[in-house]
């Protein structure tokens, strides 16, 4: 009896060591490992849903659209670059009338050039308008003095004239004068005769009774008009006197020769 209660025992024994040897312990690298596998998928299929559901901004427009929108940008500013500014004549005239140019340039002894217009010429002084303002200059002072400005005829009606009616033509007379600074050459006048319906019925002029002249050339005239010099005219237009004349024109013109 006791010797089978004692086999039992030891045969318990050996089963449980048994049992105990053939279980091995579990490796803790390999459980880190397999809890890391594990983690990877998941944290990965968060972060691209996160990239999916969560994005940064949202594109309003393709590239496609903005690249259009910077072509019309584009052409724009090369319109505006190449539109050509509108010139203000009226503007310039006017600035051109309230300032005229320089018509003199005055050389000092002093080595100084002053641009402007004589408007004063005194005994002692000359008072000249610059654009800084007016000047008072000794002649004493002044080396020499040239016109920036050309002097040109101007050539005038005194008064309207005469006008005499025939049977076969209208005599036209008067005077004229030069009140430019140079001299006139070939003044001639002439008149043109209108209808109603603004058409020219007749024309013809004539040249001035002036001042003798040879030119350079031979030529000789008398038609010439110095400054500050008046002559008469006369000038006959053939027509009939039954002809309606509803308004008459005249000009004078003049050419400038050496």
């Amino acid at each position: 009896m006791i010797k089978s209660h004692t086999y039992s025992t030891i045969l318990i024994i050996s089963l449980f060591i048994i049992g105990c040897g053939g279980k091995k312990n579990p490796d803790p690298d390999q459980t880190v490992n397999k809890t890391q596998q594990t983690d990877i998928p998941n944290v990965l299929a968060d972060s691209v849903k996160v990239v999916q559901t969560e994005k940064f901004y949202e594109l309003e427009k393709s590239v496609e659209d903005i690249q259009k929108e910077v072509e019309v940008l584009r052409t724009q500013v090369m319109k505006y670059e190449y539109k050509p500014s509108e010139t203000n004549y009226t503007k310039q005239l006017k600035e051109l009338i309230k300032k005229p140019p320089p018509a003199h340039k005055i050389s000092l002894k002093n080595g100084s050039i002053i641009e402007g217009s004589i408007e004063k010429d005194k005994l002692d002084y000359l008072l000249v308008n610059t654009n800084l303002g007016k000047l008072t200059i000794n002649k004493s002072e002044i080396e020499d003095i040239d016109d920036l400005i050309l002097p040109t005829p101007k050539v005038i009606f005194i008064g309207h004239g005469q006008e005499e009616i025939f049977g076969t033509y209208r005599l036209f007379t008067g005077k004229v004068m030069n009140q430019g600074s140079r001299r006139g050459d070939f003044v001639r006048v002439i008149y043109n005769l209108w209808g109603e319906d603004t058409q020219l019925i007749s024309a013809d002029s004539s040249f001035v009774e002036g001042t003798q002249v040879i030119y350079h050339s031979g030529i000789v005239t008398d038609t010439v008009l110095e400054p500050n010099q008046s002559a008469q005219f006369k000038v006959q237009i053939s027509i009939a006197d039954s002809t309606t004349v509803a308004y008459i024109t005249r000009d004078v013109r003049w050419v400038l020769f050496d």
